[in-house]
C-alpha cells in the first residue's frame, strides 16, 4: 500500500503553545472544558473560540496566547 503524502499542518499560536510545552488536545481539554476535537480545530484554526473562552486561554497559558491572536485580519 502507497503511503500518503505528510500534510504539513500550519499551527495557530494555541497550536504552538501546546506543541512547545508538549501538552495533549486531550488534556488541554479537559482542562478549559472542552472537547479534544475542538481543542483540535482550535489547534489548526479550523474554528475560533469565542470570546469567554480566548480570555479563557489567554489565563490558562499565563498570557502567552493572547486573545487577539484568535482575530483574522
Amino acid at each position: 500500500m502507497p503511503s500518503m503524502p505528510n500534510k504539513k499542518t500550519t499551527l495557530t499560536p494555541f497550536g504552538r503553545y501546546l506543541k512547545k510545552n508538549n501538552i495533549s488536545a486531550a488534556d488541554a481539554a479537559s482542562e478549559l472544558g472542552v472537547t479534544r476535537s475542538y481543542v483540535q480545530a482550535l489547534m489548526t484554526g479550523a474554528m475560533t473560540p469565542g470570546l469567554k473562552l480566548a480570555i479563557e486561554i489567554l489565563h490558562w497559558s499565563r498570557e502567552t496566547v493572547s486573545a487577539e491572536s484568535w482575530v483574522k485580519s
